[in-house]
């Protein structure tokens, strides 16, 4: 199971279609291999399921004005090639990504002289991943590393250190950040890893997931700069399946 980063044109984002009027059934299909819950009433499709992603126009409308709504702010014209082919992407395992972000949040909380209290220690229990996670969130903006930590599913490619709140194509509020800023910052924190632990860079995304936090956190890491930076040559959006 991972998190999926893409550089790519929006449009190429897909979503599943839920009809509740679709032909189902109560018997879970042959091969099924997950165990019934007690008391609990499942539905099976008993069609392939269906897709659906915006179309270009449909980005289009919506990110002009976007565009036009923050041009003061961003001082740029937001824009990019929303009927480009290109696309690139690359899971990274979610137990590395929330180490990336729980890094950051110590470096917040610590400074980084913080991370060497994390030299070779394995994943910190789940109370504490969330305290400091939690805690990124109330310090908002002023945290040092906020396109990384403040759980944008978007990064879109002005210059501006800026995340947007809005809602998105469909309506639903979501974030949007700089994927400029975060290289930037992406770069920053890949630095103090490598100064708090060397051995850290010797894991990559081919390799299987470590359980130091260190070592996950740059693995993450990898898998974030090569996509931002396929996002930042072409200056088109990084999107992530969360």
């Amino acid at each position: 199971m991972g998190v999926g980063y893409e550089a790519s044109p929006l449009h190429r984002i897909s979503f599943l279609v839920v009809d509740d009027s679709a032909p189902y059934t109560t018997e879970p299909p042959a091969g099924w291999g997950l165990p019934p819950i007690p008391g609990a009433k499942y539905k099976y499709m008993t069609d392939p399921p269906r897709f659906r992603s915006p179309a270009a126009s449909e980005i289009i409308r919506w990110r002009d004005q976007l565009a036009l709504k923050y041009l003061a702010q961003l001082g740029e014209r937001l824009t990019w090639d929303e009927e480009s082919a290109y696309a690139v992407g690359e899971e990274a395992a979610v137990s590395a990504d929330v180490m990336l972000r729980y890094v950051a949040a110590i470096v917040d909380e610590r400074g980084p002289g913080g991370l060497r209290g994390l030299v070779g220690a394995e994943r910190p229990p789940r109370e504490e991943t969330h305290r400091a996670l939690d805690a990124v969130e109330r310090r908002g903006f002023t945290g040092r590393f906020p396109q990384l930590s403040l759980g944008e599913y978007y990064w879109l490619p002005f210059q501006r250190n800026l995340i947007i709140e809005e809602p998105d194509w469909k309506g639903k509020t979501a974030r949007f950040g700089s994927i400029y800023r975060l290289a930037d910052q992406l770069s920053d924190i890949r630095a103090l890893l490598l100064q708090a632990d060397p051995g850290c860079a010797e894991w990559t995304a081919e390799r299987e997931v470590p359980t130091r936090i260190l070592w996950a956190a740059w693995q993450a890491s990898e898998t974030m700069a090569k996509i931002c930076a396929a996002g930042a040559e072409r200056h088109l959006p990084v999107w992530t399946t969360g």
